[in-house]
C-alpha cells in the first residue's frame, strides 16, 4: 500500500479547514467588488456546516471519526461502479429503487458499487434532461422511493450520488417565486428584464462565453402580470382584455395566442406544452385564411422537441410582420401591433430572460450573490449528511460565471471547488468529491496536475469514442495515445479518475478531440448515423474557419497549408487570431475538393476534408454522438461473434481503466441497442440510450439464449475478475499499453508490486498471433518477468520461453492473463 504517512485522527470542523474556506470566500468575492459577500456567505455557510455535522445520524458520524486523512486512497474501493438512472428497471406497484438493488443483487451478484443518477424531483411528463433538469436538490422524487430507500443504497454499495451544481429546474420553488413576483428570489439566477439583457448583449457581456450546446443561452419566460386581475384570467379572458383595448380592431384568439409567444419562436427555444399549443391553432388559422403555414414558419435545426420544432421564416423578423404575412393590411398590421405591444406586459406579464446553459428548463444558479450561494450551501449540505462514498459534481466548470470571460473554468471555479472539497474533509470526510468536466483528457489531467487545488477524482470521458473507433480501424495502436497524454502529467498519487467505457449520456466527441483525428472521428460519426444513431452538434461559424484549426486539418490530409488557403480562402489571415473567410464562389463539399485538386474517394485526405466541408458550410461541428457501444460499432450479422466483440471491448475498457474507479453504464450490462423508440417518442436524442426496462421483460433477455444472456453472463464474470484482480489496486500504478508488432491486438498491463496482469483483446474477426516482449512488462524493482500464466477466462495456460509470450488469438478473443502464483484459482465465466 502506499505509505501516506503516520495515521492521523480526523476531527469534524478543524480550525484550519474552517479559517481555509473564509479565506476562499474572501478570495472570490473582496470587498471592494462585492461589499459584504464574502462576510455574510462564509458565516452563513459555516453554521450550515455545524449544523450537518450536528444532525448526522451518530453511525455515520462514527465511521467519519474512524477515517484516516493520511491515507486518503483508503476511500476507494476496488469495486465497478454501475451507472443507473433510479428506474433504469421497474416493476409494477414498487419503488424503482427497490427494484434496482433487486436485480442488480439477483442477476449481477458482482456488482459492488452504484452511482444513482440524479433521483431528486423532477417534472417526469416533460423534458427534463433525464431528471438533471430537479425542482429541489435535497429530497428523492417519489415514484424513485424514500429517501431512506435512497439511504440504504448508498450505504449497502461503493455508492456515488449526482450533485448538480449548476443548474435547477424552472419549477424549482426559488424561480418560481421570482416569476410570481418575488425580485429578492430572482438575485438567485441570472434573470433579467428585457432592456437589460439587451444592454448586456450590446456589451457584449455574453460574446466569449463557451458553449456546450446549441441551444439559447437565455430562455424567455414570462412573470405573473403585476394587476391582479389579469393575473387572475384564463387565456381566454385574457384574449377578450387585449380585443377591449384593441377596439374597434378584434384578434382572433389565434392570433393573440402567436403574438403573447412570438419573441420565445424567435428566440428558437424549445417551448413547454402550454406555449406550443397555440402553433397547430395558429397553423390551422392560416390554412382557413388561404394561406399555407410555410410561408409563416420553418423546423427548426437545432431543437430537439417531441413537438414538431417550427420558428418562424426568416421573413418573419418582427410581430409586424407576422401579421403582415398573415393577410393584415400592412397599415393595420403596424396600428395592431403598436397598440398590441404597448399592453402586452401588463396582459401576459413582463419578458424576461434568466441564463439557461444547458436547456430550456434549466436555470443557471448565480453563485456571485449571497440568494444563490445560500441556495448551493443548503442542497450541498444535505448530501454531505448521507453515508455516501462519492459525490459526483455535475458540470462542475460552469459553476461560476463572470461575464466578458468564457464563463467555464474561470479562477473562481477552482476556488469554490476548494471551499465543497474542504467542507468535506469538515464533516463528511469520507465523501470523495468527482469533478464532472466534459473535456478531452488534457484538460482533465491538468486540472488534476493543479498543484494549488487538485481535485480528489475526475470524470473521464476518453474511452466512450477512442474504443470504438480502436475495434473500427482494428488498430490497437491508438491506445497508446492516451498514455502518452499522461505521460506528460505529474499526477498526485492521491488524485485517481473515475473512468467510463459508456456514459448515460451521448459519447463526448469533445472528450476525445486532443486523442483521435479529424478523419476518425469523422468515420466514428459516419458509422453511428449508418446504424441509426443521432449526432448532436454545436454551432459554428458559417464560412469562417480559424488558422489553427485548418493547420491541423491540412496537416492530417497532407496537403500544403499556404497553397490551400489561396484556393479556398478570400485571403490569408494576418494573425493566428484571425479566421480564414472562405471564397464566396464555394458552396459545396465537391467544389472544396475541386479547389484543393483532391479526389473524394482518396481514402488518406477524404474523412478531414469532409469534416471541414461540414463545419464551414453548415456551420456545425460534432459535440456528441448519441447511440449505444453495439450500435457505435461496425455491424456483425453473427450474434455470437457481436457478443464475443462486445465482450472484448469491455475487457480492454477495464484493463485501460487500471488503477482508476471502473464504471459500467446499466444499459451496456445486457448489451442493449439503440432505443429507436423511446427517442421518437421523446424526441431527445439522448434517449437513444436510456432505456428504462421492464423487470420481467429484461429478466427474460438475459436469462434467455440470445445475445443479451451471453453478454451479461460474461459481464458478470467480468466485472467478479477485475474487482479482485490486486494489480488494479487504487493505490497502484498507471496501466500502460505493451508494444506489439501485431497492430490488431491491444497489449495491456496492470501493476501493482508485487502483483501484475497482461490483459491482451483481438480487435478484428480473423485469427492473430502476437509475440510479447516480456521486458516490456517489467517494472521498477521487478528482477524478472513471470514465465507461467493464467488466463482467468477459461483457465487455460501460456508459458514464455524467457524472453517473449507467444499467442494465437482467434477472432475478438480476450484473454486476462494473471502469473501462476497471483492467479484466479478456477475459470471465472
Amino acid at each position: 500500500m502506499a505509505d501516506y504517512g503516520e495515521k492521523r485522527i480526523w476531527h469534524p470542523l478543524e480550525e484550519d479547514a474552517v479559517n481555509a474556506i473564509d479565506d476562499l470566500f474572501a478570495e472570490i468575492f473582496p470587498e471592494s467588488e462585492y461589499g459584504r459577500l464574502c462576510d455574510d456567505i462564509a458565516d452563513y455557510w459555516i453554521e450550515r456546516l455545524e449544523k450537518t455535522w450536528g444532525a448526522k445520524p451518530e453511525a455515520i458520524k462514527q465511521k467519519d471519526l474512524a477515517f484516516n486523512p493520511a491515507d486518503p486512497l483508503s476511500r476507494i474501493l476496488p469495486k465497478t461502479v454501475v451507472i443507473a438512472y433510479p428506474d433504469s428497471v421497474f416493476r409494477k406497484n414498487e419503488s424503482t429503487l427497490d427494484t434496482l438493488d433487486f436485480f442488480l443483487e439477483g442477476y449481477f451478484p458482482s456488482a459492488g458499487g452504484l452511482h444513482i443518477l440524479p433521483a431528486c424531483p423532477v417534472v417526469s411528463d416533460r423534458f427534463n434532461d433525464g431528471y438533471f433538469s430537479q425542482i429541489k436538490r435535497d429530497a428523492i422524487h417519489q415514484p424513485f422511493g424514500t429517501g431512506e430507500t435512497f439511504s440504504r443504497l448508498m450505504e449497502k454499495y461503493f455508492s456515488m450520488a449526482d450533485f448538480v451544481l449548476n443548474h435547477v429546474d424552472i419549477e424549482n420553488p426559488n424561480f418560481k417565486a421570482y416569476l410570481e413576483g418575488d425580485d429578492n428570489a430572482g438575485c438567485c439566477f441570472y434573470a433579467y428584464s428585457e432592456n437589460m439583457y439587451r444592454k448586456l448583449l450590446a456589451s457584449g457581456a455574453f460574446d466569449d462565453i463557451f458553449r456546450p450546446r446549441p441551444f439559447p443561452l437565455f430562455t424567455i419566460f414570462r412573470r405573473t402580470p403585476a394587476d391582479e386581475i389579469f393575473a387572475q384570467m384564463d387565456f381566454e379572458q385574457r384574449c377578450a382584455a387585449v380585443n377591449a383595448v384593441l377596439a374597434p380592431d378584434v384578434l382572433d384568439n389565434a392570433v393573440i395566442g402567436m403574438l403573447s409567444i412570438f419573441d420565445k419562436i424567435r428566440n428558437d427555444q424549445v417551448l413547454l406544452d402550454e406555449d406550443y399549443t397555440h402553433i397547430p391553432i395558429f397553423r390551422e388559422y392560416l390554412v382557413k385564411m388561404g394561406i399555407h403555414p410555410d410561408v409563416v414558419f420553418q423546423r427548426s435545426n437545432t431543437q430537439e422537441s417531441r413537438n414538431t420544432p417550427y420558428i418562424f421564416s426568416q421573413l418573419i423578423e418582427t410581430r409586424f410582420d407576422l401579421l403582415s404575412s398573415s393577410g393584415y393590411d400592412v397599415n393595420d398590421a403596424a396600428r395592431i401591433v403598436r397598440h398590441y405591444e404597448f399592453y402586452d406586459a401588463a396582459v401576459f406579464g413582463e419578458q424576461i430572460r434568466a441564463m439557461t446553459t444547458f436547456s430550456h428548463v434549466q436555470v443557471d444558479v448565480n453563485t456571485s450573490t449571497f440568494e444563490g450561494l445560500k441556495m448551493l450551501a443548503d442542497d450541498f449540505s444535505w448530501y454531505l449528511g448521507l453515508d455516501i462514498n462519492m459525490l459526483r459534481l455535475d458540470a462542475a466548470n460552469y459553476a461560476f460565471k463572470k461575464f466578458h470571460t468564457s464563463c467555464f473554468g474561470l479562477p473562481e471555479v477552482k476556488k469554490l471547488m476548494k471551499i465543497l472539497y474542504l467542507s468535506m474533509e469538515c464533516v463528511a470526510p469520507r465523501i470523495v468529491a468527482n469533478l464532472e468536466v466534459n473535456d478531452g483528457l488534457d484538460v482533465v489531467l491538468s486540472q488534476m496536475a493543479d498543484t494549488e487545488s487538485p481535485p480528489p477524482m475526475m470524470y473521464d470521458f476518453h474511452l466512450p469514442c477512442v474504443l470504438p473507433v480502436v475495434f473500427n480501424t482494428e488498430n490497437a495502436r491508438i491506445l497508446d495515445r492516451i498514455f502518452e497524454r499522461i505521460d506528460q502529467y505529474e499526477i498526485p498519487k492521491k488524485c485517481i479518475r473515475f473512468s467510463l467505457a459508456e456514459s448515460h449520456d451521448g459519447k463526448s466527441v469533445r472528450g476525445s478531440m486532443d486523442l483521435l483525428r479529424f478523419s476518425e472521428r469523422w468515420m466514428l460519426s459516419e458509422i453511428v448515423e449508418q446504424n441509426s444513431g443521432r449526432i448532436k452538434y454545436k454551432t459554428a461559424p458559417f464560412g469562417r474557419c480559424s488558422t489553427k484549426l485548418f493547420r491541423k486539418i491540412c496537416l492530417e490530409a497532407g496537403i500544403e497549408y499556404d497553397n490551400a488557403v489561396k484556393r479556398l480562402f478570400t485571403a490569408p489571415a494576418k494573425s493566428s487570431d484571425e479566421d480564414l473567410t472562405l471564397k464566396n464562389s464555394i458552396h459545396t463539399t465537391r467544389q472544396i475538393f475541386d479547389a484543393l485538386d483532391i479526389q473524394p474517394d482518396d481514402p488518406d485526405k477524404k474523412s478531414a476534408i469532409l469534416f471541414f466541408a461540414d463545419k464551414v458550410l453548415k456551420g456545425r461541428e460534432p459535440y456528441e454522438l448519441c447511440c449505444s457501444t453495439r450500435d457505435s460499432l461496425i455491424r456483425i450479422t453473427d450474434e455470437k461473434m457481436e457478443a464475443k466483440r462486445f465482450l472484448g471491448f469491455y475487457a480492454l475498457a477495464f484493463a485501460l481503466m487500471g488503477r482508476n474507479v471502473k464504471s459500467l453504464y446499466f444499459n451496456e450490462m445486457p448489451g442493449l441497442p439503440n432505443d429507436l423508440k423511446r427517442m421518437n417518442k421523446t424526441g431527445e436524442y439522448r434517449d437513444i440510450k436510456r432505456t428504462r426496462s421492464r423487470l420481467p421483460d429484461l429478466v427474460k433477455k438475459i436469462t434467455g439464449t440470445g445475445i443479451h444472456s451471453v453478454i451479461a453472463r460474461g459481464i458478470d464474470g467480468l466485472i467478479k475478475i477485475v474487482d479482485n484482480d490486486r494489480a488494479l489496486c487504487p493505490q497502484g500504478n498507471e496501466a500502460k499499453t505493451i508494444p506489439c508488432k501485431n497492430r490488431s491486438v491491444a497489449v495491456v498491463c496492470n501493476h501493482f508490486p508485487p502483483h501484475c496482469s497482461l490483459t491482451i483483446v483481438n480487435t478484428t474477426g480473423g485469427r492473430q498471433e502476437i509475440h510479447v516482449d516480456m521486458k516490456a512488462i517489467l517494472m521498477q524493482g521487478d528482477a524478472s518477468a513471470p514465465a507461467k500464466w493464467i488466463d482467468c477466462f477459461e483457465n487455460q495456460s501460456f508459458q514464455a520461453d524467457g524472453k517473449t509470450l507467444a499467442i494465437a488469438l482467434s477472432p475478438y478473443e480476450r484473454l486476462w492473463l494473471k502469473p501462476l502464483e497471483d492467479c484466479c484459482s478456477a475459470p471465472i465465466a
